[in-house]
């Protein structure tokens, strides 16, 4: 583990000493993950790495899509690092965000997880105040610092509650622990904790920061917000859930009812969204609510499902915004009021939009389909009377999907001052790394599903 944790560290040299830092990060987090990948392949079981580590296959997957992501965004951002006048302190800040990410998802110590967990604040509001578009990004990093913070205050004192009545730190002993079940302050531990969570996922009620921060974000930001700190609040969950695993039943119900209904109403309220990243951050809330619906219902099956929702989300979203962010860079703007016919201007940029709004809306052969099925049993098996919300959530998540779709794709052409666009194999490489495990995964599940 010190190895991994060296080479990381290392790593942020590379800007300082090379003129080709960019793609030479690009190609060593690429060769890092080769080695990572075969031990994924070989039934990945519970480990501890250090005092201060542990690692199984979710940990595992989530610091394997971590480094994919990071890698991505590098090739996406090559305009912002071009233009920007401090192109090296960007990839260091990319650097430091992915050390802090790994070491969260490898942390097994619940203390280390918590100063990991709130670590990640700080590269993210630096991506966003110094690479972001508009001068209203100062406002968007204040909703961010407040929902976040006011958050996990209440959740650090909850989990100094469970320290002291369990006696360790280690959350890989918590699996053996039985808590009294009368235990009155251990029900409100569990609802600090897991509401410090909720408002990282972001769950309907406190998500109101998740829009303006992928508004203002660059592209790079919006990329590892969609893709993996929206995670950070799943993972919590998903690890939290083996400690209060009597509590749940008592809150479980309230709390997926308000996230079924939350998804409901996220998906209507993309119908009325002008702006197209929007529409993919309000979109995002939706799908994660059935990921937290399914968690809450503590079964082996809702929880694979969970973390199959988190792989699946986190490609195909930041899959959506970089398909956003290519728009912009055609037509100037991300209003799709403005944004008409570009199936005449850029046919290959429509079938790409046509892919990844498809895997959005969970069809074949996409992980998606896998995990909203995994999903609505799941979450059908603790309650038949969710099926109607279960049933509005997927037909308004595939007819905004469709709306999106139509809105710029179809109509009279809006755009004729630009010529046609010209792919760069770098464009069509960063898609083609978005779209293969979203498709190839289905292919062995198992190495998203067999942790719980």
């Amino acid at each position: 583990m010190l190895k991994i944790e060296m080479m990381l560290m290392s790593m942020l040299l590379l800007p300082l000493i090379t003129k080709s830092y960019m793609w030479i990060t690009a190609i060593t987090l690429s060769m890092f993950m080769l080695p990572l990948c075969s031990i994924l392949m070989n039934k990945l079981s519970y480990s501890m790495l250090t005092q201060l580590m542990s690692s199984d296959t979710m940990s595992f997957t989530l610091t394997l899509l971590t480094i994919w992501v990071i890698i991505m965004m590098i090739m996406a951002s090559v305009k912002v690092i071009h233009q920007n006048m401090f192109p090296k302190m960007f990839i260091m800040n990319l650097l430091i965000l992915l050390i802090i990410l790994v070491n969260c998802f490898l942390s097994s110590n619940l203390f280390m997880f918590y100063i990991w967990f709130e670590a990640s604040l700080i590269p993210t509001m630096a991506l966003i105040m110094a690479w972001g578009y508009q001068p209203e990004r100062a406002q968007a990093s204040m909703y961010l610092m407040i929902y976040t913070v006011a958050a996990s205050l209440p959740m650090l004192m909850a989990l100094c509650k469970i320290y002291i009545s369990s006696k360790t730190a280690i959350m890989p002993m918590f699996m053996n622990m039985e808590f009294p079940k009368n235990y009155s302050s251990m029900s409100l531990a569990w609802i600090l904790t897991i509401g410090g969570f909720l408002v990282k996922l972001p769950m309907f009620t406190v998500h109101l920061w998740l829009p303006k921060a992928h508004v203002e974000a660059p592209i790079a930001g919006s990329m590892i917000l969609a893709a993996i700190l929206l995670k950070l609040g799943g993972y919590g969950i998903l690890r939290m859930l083996s400690l209060f695993n009597h509590v749940t039943k008592f809150t479980s119900n309230l709390l997926s009812s308000i996230a079924l209904v939350g998804a409901v109403s996220t998906s209507l309220i993309c119908f009325r969204q002008s702006d197209l990243k929007s529409l993919i951050a309000y979109s995002s809330v939706g799908h994660m609510g059935l990921m937290v619906a399914g968690a809450l219902m503590n079964s082996n099956w809702g929880l694979q499902a969970a973390l199959a929702m988190m792989i699946a989300h986190g490609l195909s979203s930041s899959a959506l915004f970089v398909m956003a962010n290519m728009n912009y860079e055609l037509t100037h703007t991300r209003s799709l009021y403005l944004t008409k016919g570009l199936m005449v201007v850029a046919p290959t940029l429509t079938l790409w939009w046509f892919l990844f709004t498809a895997s959005n809306m969970a069809a074949p052969p996409s992980i998606n389909l896998m995990s909203e099925i995994m999903l609505i049993t799941s979450i059908l098996k603790s309650s038949t009377s969710t099926i109607i919300l279960l049933g509005l959530t997927s037909f308004f998540t595939v007819a905004y999907s469709l709306y999106m779709y139509t809105a710029m794709h179809h109509g009279s052409l809006m755009v004729t001052s630009n010529p046609l666009p010209q792919f760069k194999p770098k464009d069509l490489t960063l898609m083609s790394m978005h779209l293969a495990p979203i498709v190839l995964i289905i292919s062995k599940p198992e190495l998203i599903t067999s942790w719980a």
